[in-house]
């Protein structure tokens, strides 16, 4: 609480991210992204609730795991990459004061793609709506003039250049240009009207204009540059960190994972699938249990433990037990269904693969 204000914190983190696939549950520094925006929470003793609008499992659970709460999960209306943020502030604000039958009246949006916030700025923003008396607060910076709104030019379908805004023709100088600000992504504080008119910006809405925010993550050499700024700020004498992701315990097909399936069954023409079989390879390093359990023969009754044993040991897969007897099926359901790429981010390691793509791309991007 804060001078008499209920608060709640609402974390969105949704699993249908695109540049970088479950971006929150990414590493960075040797833990999901997720888990350092619930590290600044510990640091923030205003705070009445905080949640996390999530419509993945997996999310849920790491969030658990970091000691935040998720006693909902976002439904599938409110999951698109279109969906806005007033939208689902308001059904997360909703469905906390139906979990635990209390009254917010701010609520403050802290996106785990702004993982270096502090939590002096984001104390700040919601002083400055109190003190202020303010509907809304939002964090920005500066924007560079070199990227002013009447600097910038459009293109048209037939290649014609124009200037964005009409005005700009007129701009000679920088001293014409008035400042402008583009959000950081630090922290919004709304007051629970706000969200109910259907707003994320209020009538009377502040600004908390910070400096040069470090980062707001987008993609993978993102999460370079913030690995980096972190190793930068913590001391080398800082004591070791045990909120890490723990080790898993994994079952993995064979067919279809670790080797190209083979429709009509041959297994001995299987060809191996080199990226997975680097990623097994780094959980296994992680410390993850990895136990291969395959169909090979379930149906027909031929053994094929000899071949797929001399296999795995060509290819060089990494595991710990060999589990033939798994039925066969068309399709196969299960709750933690998850890909090797998920399972590296909840282990809090890279994608061995996708870094090493990145790295060969020219210019550092993602493919």
């Amino acid at each position: 609480m804060r001078s008499g204000l209920r608060i709640l914190v609402v974390v969105p983190a949704r699993g249908g991210s695109k540049g970088v696939p479950l971006k929150n549950l990414h590493p960075l520094a040797g833990k999901p992204l997720l888990a350092h925006t619930a590290e600044l929470l510990q640091r923030l003793p205003w705070v009445d609730r905080a949640v996390v609008s999530t419509d993945h499992l997996l999310i849920r659970e790491t969030a658990v795991e970091a000691g935040l709460e998720v006693p909902f999960m976002r439904p599938e209306a409110l999951s698109g990459d279109r969906i806005g943020d007033v939208d689902v502030l308001a059904h997360a604000l909703a469905a906390s004061e139906a979990d635990d039958g209390q009254r917010y009246d701010l609520v403050v949006m802290l996106q785990p793609t702004s993982p270096l916030r502090r939590a002096q700025e984001v104390t700040a923003a919601v002083d400055k709506l109190i003190k202020d008396g303010l509907d809304s607060v939002w964090t920005v910076s500066p924007t560079d003039l070199k990227a002013h709104p009447l600097k910038q030019l459009v293109v048209d379908d037939h290649g014609r250049l124009d200037y964005f805004d009409p005005r700009g023709a007129d701009i000679i100088a920088r001293q014409q240009l008035a400042p402008v600000y583009h959000r950081n992504g630090v922290a919004y504080v709304v007051r629970r009207q706000v969200l109910e008119a259907g707003r994320l910006m209020g009538e009377r809405s502040g600004a908390l204009i910070l400096g040069d925010v470090p980062i707001s993550i987008d993609s993978l050499a993102d999460f370079e540059r913030a690995e980096a700024l972190l190793e930068e700020s913590t001391p080398a004498h800082s004591a070791p960190d045990d909120t890490r992701p723990r080790p898993r315990k994994l079952v993995v097909d064979i067919d279809g994972v670790i080797a190209q399936a083979r429709p009509e069954l041959d297994y001995a023409a299987a060809e191996p699938m080199r990226d997975n079989i680097q990623r097994i390879k780094a959980l296994f390093d992680a410390g993850c249990h990895i136990t291969l359990f395959t169909a090979r023969g379930s149906g027909t009754g031929r053994d094929w433990s000899e071949t797929t044993r001399g296999q795995l040991q060509e290819w060089g897969v990494r595991y710990h037990e060999l589990r033939f007897g798994k039925p066969a099926a068309d399709f196969y359901i299960d709750d933690r269904l998850v890909t090797l790429s998920h399972v590296l981010a909840l282990c809090g390691q890279p994608d061995p693969v996708s870094c090493s793509r990145q790295k060969s791309e020219p210019n550092g991007s993602e493919p």
